[in-house]
């Protein structure tokens, strides 16, 4: 039962190192990327939770309770980073647009803009966390 921890773990860690490959390394990657970003290609919490229910499928079965209640976990986290944080993003861009305005001459915290996903981000996280899971199940079970 422990690969429904260590497995998770594992493919958020590698959607999180392909998200600092793609959007930190082209934009001058600083420990900023690691600490505040939470957006970006992919989503590193729905590939977590899409391991998490690909993993549940596949041991306790697709017709099963916990299989179902991992699955609402999902589609709470996916329409979290669709909606909610992206939401939460396109308000403090248009929160900094107006400090600017406001404030022209003086330095002033900004907000954080990158957050929320798109649904592309949240889609490829599905299929990294997905394929990931399956693939270091069928490893674990070979070793």
């Amino acid at each position: 039962m422990l690969e429904f921890i260590i497995i998770p773990i594992i493919v958020g860690l590698v959607a999180q190192a392909i998200k600092l490959i793609i959007d930190g390394i082209p934009n001058n990657f600083t420990w900023q990327h690691v600490i505040n970003d939470y957006g970006g290609m992919p989503s590193a919490h729905t590939a977590f939770v899409a391991a998490l229910v690909t993993l549940v499928g596949i041991t306790q079965g697709f017709d099963s309770a916990v299989f179902g209640v991992a699955f609402v976990l999902l589609a709470i986290v996916v329409r979290d980073a669709i909606g909610f944080r992206r939401a939460i993003g396109q308000n403090a861009a248009f929160t900094n647009f107006i400090g600017q305005a406001v404030f022209k001459n003086k330095k002033v915290a900004y907000l954080n803009e990158h957050m929320g996903h798109s649904p592309a981000e949240v889609l490829s996280g599905l299929v990294i966390g997905s394929g990931l899971s399956v693939l270091f199940y069928l490893l674990l079970l070979l070793i």
